[in-house]
């Protein structure tokens, strides 16, 4: 069984928390909410105060015209207040909803901005999804919390003000009801705490839930899940899985019923003392009638302020724990250089690896081994090899992605740390492997910004460049087209091809100064991935170029080729040195040689 430590954040301190956010973005709401407290105590006080009041008026024989005025009056406040209580309530309401909005928007930009080794991480996967539960459904605590607020507030100023009437009748009773309060208290706290510690027990079983839930409905994998009759395999683990989550929402409702019989029984016992108490005064005439049904009511209601803090603080205390999720997410630290930096150098620059070595948190070994590399201004690399040797995990280095467990990458003679990141990420045009494109215009696709700061004439031609001017125009609204069907029923889905095409011209348009190729076509065959790579060849010139491939002769073209193995560049040299070498990268090319006719490889190299 896993659990929880304790929280760093208090309730006091996730309320201070929450309220500081909305007083920064809807002073409207905060005000709604503290105007709310004290009408929640008055109206059933005032309600309680005109039934003792009527009792006194009909005692006293007044005439029907004061009776008349007299209710009416009180009715009439009560019914002002029933209405203002409305009117916030209702602000409070939908207002709350956009707040908890502000938190989505945060946790999804804390998630595209943070780290990309903070991103990989497993563990902060897991914050990550307890954040998402944390403000995703309506019932969440940055939408609740403001109810929640006047709840707990409006209940504790409600049974300081009954306490004070009920201490005017006897001590004892309102000492009796403070001690039951407070013993449900306590009870209620420690199942709050329970849930909160055993909580990792279920959240991994919800995040893998969700994951089969939507590769299940994923169009991309229906046809593997088809041809391959899959459904059998997501069904049984999925049963599993939910056997196992059940088991756990069993254990929570059979800790939670018993917690609710013992906090009935006390307040049961409580009832009993008091309302015997009150009878008992009746009987001796040591209270009027009017007095009787004051009490009776302020006791009656006093019980309900007692539970309502219980209630209140139960709901608060489980909305700040789920705050707390949310706040271990947001304030997860980076460690990349997010401010002042290095100026980013306007040419193709010089990139050095001194010593890198790279190990992932969760491996025992290194995935990179004591690089040393030097790339000229302007040099086109080929980094080749078998897969997992290490080929993408050094690109990542090189772009910032990860940070070196030994040694340094520089470019331009500066480590790579003393740039600002968002802008050493502007040096990079980057297309891996996997493509990805938004459901948005194909030029918003291509150009990555708003559609005011979009350079018509370098639009159109990258997509000349890039081989998609015909397939755009051919399409009804152009370069406005929108892409991904499955989000936009007038959208259109590109080819395996186009999407390359496309991935190109979006390289082309951001004219990095660093462009890496990191096996954006290895589902093709190995002479259209020649022509292709030859192609970024031909548009990419001026910049300092690195392309990666598990087929050799792709990358004959390039000044040098680097052949990893295990985490090191085991040879190094143009594609004649190494075959003349006679080493690793000869075996290999004459290897996958083998698939197609030479002839047409270097047919295709000289084009």
């Amino acid at each position: 069984m896993h659990k929880r430590e304790e929280t760093d954040y208090s309730i006091v301190n996730n309320i201070a928390f929450i309220m500081k956010k909305a007083w920064a973005t809807d002073k409207v709401l905060l005000f709604c909410t503290f105007v709310k407290m004290p009408i929640v105590v008055l109206i059933p006080l005032l309600v309680t105060f005109t039934s003792g009041q009527v009792v006194n008026l009909i005692t006293a024989n007044v005439g029907a015209i004061e009776f008349a005025v007299q209710v009416a009056i009180l009715s009439g406040s009560v019914l002002m207040l029933h209405l203002l209580q409305k009117f916030v309530e209702s602000k409070i309401e939908w207002r709350s909803f956009g707040n908890r909005f502000e938190f989505i928007n945060l946790c999804c930009n804390k998630t595209m901005d943070m780290d990309y080794e903070n991103i990989e991480s497993l563990a902060i996967q897991e914050k990550l999804e307890k954040a998402f539960n944390s403000v995703w459904n309506n019932s969440s605590g940055t939408q609740q919390i403001f109810s929640q607020f006047v709840s707990i507030v409006s209940n504790i100023l409600g049974v300081i003000t009954y306490s004070a009437i009920i201490f005017t009748l006897h001590p004892m009773i309102a000492l009796l009801l403070a001690t039951i309060t407070l013993i449900n208290y306590f009870i209620t706290i420690n199942h709050s705490k329970w849930v909160h510690r055993n909580k990792d027990n279920w959240v991994a079983i919800d995040r893998k839930l969700r994951y089969i839930q939507n590769k299940s409905a994923n169009f991309e994998c229906a046809k593997d899940v088809r041809l391959n009759r899959m459904s059998k395999w997501f069904f049984d683990l999925s049963q599993s899985l939910f056997k196992l989550r059940y088991h756990w929402e069993l254990i929570i409702q059979r800790h939670s019923f018993v917690i609710d019989i013992i906090k009935m029984v006390l307040i049961a016992v409580g009832d009993i003392c008091v309302y015997g108490f009150l009878f008992y005064l009746a009987t001796k005439g040591d209270i009027s009638p009017a007095d009787f049904v004051l009490y009776f009511g302020i006791i009656s209601r006093y019980a309900g302020w007692i539970n309502g803090i219980i209630e209140a603080y139960t709901a608060i205390h489980t909305t700040s724990l789920n705050l707390c999720d949310l706040r271990e997410f947001l304030d997860i630290s980076d460690h990349s250089n997010r401010g002042q930096g290095k100026v980013i150098p306007t040419a193709a620059p010089e990139i050095e690896f001194n010593d890198v070595s790279f190990r992932y948190p969760s491996s025992e070994h290194n995935t990179i081994k004591h690089v040393n590399l030097k790339i000229k201004p302007g040099e086109k690399i080929a980094i080749v090899g078998l897969n997992g040797a290490g080929k993408t995990t050094l690109i990542k280095l090189l772009c910032g992605l990860y940070k070196p467990t030994g040694g340094s990458i520089s470019v331009a003679g500066h480590d790579i740390s003393e740039y600002n990141r968002d802008e050493y990420y502007q040096l990079f045009s980057v297309v891996f492997q996997d493509i990805f494109l938004l459901p948005v215009s194909v030029e918003k696709n291509i150009t990555l910004c708003d559609e005011e700061k979009v350079d018509k004439e370098k639009l159109f031609n990258v997509l000349k460049q890039s081989d998609l001017e015909k397939k755009v125009s051919g399409l009804k609204y152009k370069e406005k087209t929108l892409l991904l069907k499955t989000i936009n029923e007038e959208a259109v889905d590109f080819s395996g091809g186009e999407k390359q095409k496309l991935a190109l011209a979006r390289a082309l348009y951001k004219n990095g100064n660093i462009v890496v190729l990191d096996e954006p076509t290895a589902a093709l065959d190995p002479i259209a991935e020649n022509s292709l790579y030859m192609k970024y060849n031909e548009l990419t010139k001026r910049s300092t170029s690195v392309f990666i491939s598990h087929r050799l002769s792709s990358t004959r073209f390039c000044d040098r080729i680097l052949f990893l193995e295990d985490g090191h560049i085991a040879e190094e040299g143009s594609h004649d040195e190494l075959m003349k070498a006679n080493g690793k990268y000869k075996a290999l090319f004459e290897l996958q040689s083998r698939y197609y006719r030479e002839d047409s490889s270097d047919e295709n190299v000289e084009k």
